[in-house]
């Protein structure tokens, strides 16, 4: 890995057990299929990590943003005397915004007011506390150059034998994409993005406790997402939840316990397959069953069978049109 921040997929996995490796406890991600009110109250989130393309072309304004309300007194103060101001980071550095956005959420959520509050452990609390009076900009560059955070984050990166250790600039052209966190946060909704100039208030202060986080964010995401041709599909929502294998102890849920344990078994085994470059072995592969086949005198017929499936899939693609996939209901 660089001594940068690599890019890393927005997968319930990934995240899961990154916030794991900073030493936080008892939280999971779960990818969100839909926008669904009552499913993701079900979850009852503690908060909201959205990807989405981000409009290179769009300046961002210190004025109002496109939906809500900059609050930058958030962030120099609380409202009450049960409050905490809002840790809130500038991103200073490319390719780290999975894991601030992550981290803004948890880092308001390990608070004494916030019940089934987060516990975030001792090397993340001496950052918070190290942080703690920072302004944003200062506080995204410590993030940014926190050796723990990079290190974990960078271990969650999908190897490849063909990354450069440059950063290369954004352009217009360039399908560049961003995460930003919602969350409920002194009982107000917020919108937590690196790249605004302070928190975004989506609700009246004091209007959006925990338990109504999931019926107030949803609209939020809809109108979010309601800014893009109806053709654009590529988002992705993770909530951030309770470890799921807590509930279903606390509940005596077997069969939900035995599922939960084989989804992490699952996110272990994409996780280790990340950290592997299988280039090598694949050359190794492909110039055995070369020789195999130009042994055997089947090779001529070997590379036009190939070339025949290869043509009738891109047809396949091409009868199915460019957007296929699964598209996430927003309804």
């Amino acid at each position: 890995m660089s001594g940068g921040w690599n890019t890393i997929e927005s997968d319930a996995g990934v995240f899961t057990f990154l916030i794991e490796s900073l030493g936080v406890k008892n939280v999971q991600f779960e990818e969100l299929i839909s926008l669904d009110v009552e499913a993701l109250q079900q979850l009852n989130p503690t908060g909201i990590i959205f990807l989405f393309k981000y409009p290179t072309d769009e300046k961002p304004s210190r004025d109002k943003p496109l939906d809500g309300e900059f609050d930058y007194a958030a962030v120099e103060g609380p409202h009450a005397e049960d409050e905490l101001p809002v840790w809130f980071a500038a991103q200073t550095i490319q390719n780290a915004c999975g894991t601030q956005a992550l981290l803004s959420v948890v880092f308001n959520k390990d608070r004494p007011h916030e019940k089934g509050q987060i516990k975030i452990g001792p090397d993340l609390q001496d950052f918070v506390d190290f942080t703690s009076g920072f302004p944003p900009d200062i506080r995204g560059e410590a993030l940014s150059n926190s050796d723990l955070i990079r290190s974990v984050h960078n271990s969650f990166a999908r190897s490849s034998p063909f990354a450069s250790d440059e950063t290369p600039m954004a352009t217009g052209d360039d399908d560049v994409y961003h995460f930003i966190a919602y969350a409920s946060i002194n009982s107000t909704l917020y919108e937590l993005d690196g790249l605004q100039p302070a928190p975004i208030r989506h609700s009246e202060r004091g209007g959006c406790k925990s338990e109504d986080f999931a019926e107030a964010v949803v609209p939020v995401l809809q109108r979010r997402i309601e800014r893009y041709p109806a053709t654009e599909i590529r988002f992705n929502l993770l909530a951030m939840c309770e470890d799921l294998r807590a509930r279903a102890r606390d509940i005596g849920d077997e069969e939900m316990l035995a599922r939960e344990e084989a989804k992490r078994r699952e996110w272990r085994w994409e996780n280790a397959l990340r950290r592997h470059n299988f280039v090598g072995f694949v050359g190794e592969v492909m110039k055995g069953v070369t020789a195999q086949k130009l042994k055997e005198g089947a090779y001529d017929a070997w590379v036009e069978e190939a070339k025949t499936a290869t043509k009738k899939r891109i047809e396949e693609r091409q009868k199915k049109g460019q957007h296929g996939g699964e598209e996430m209901d927003v309804s």
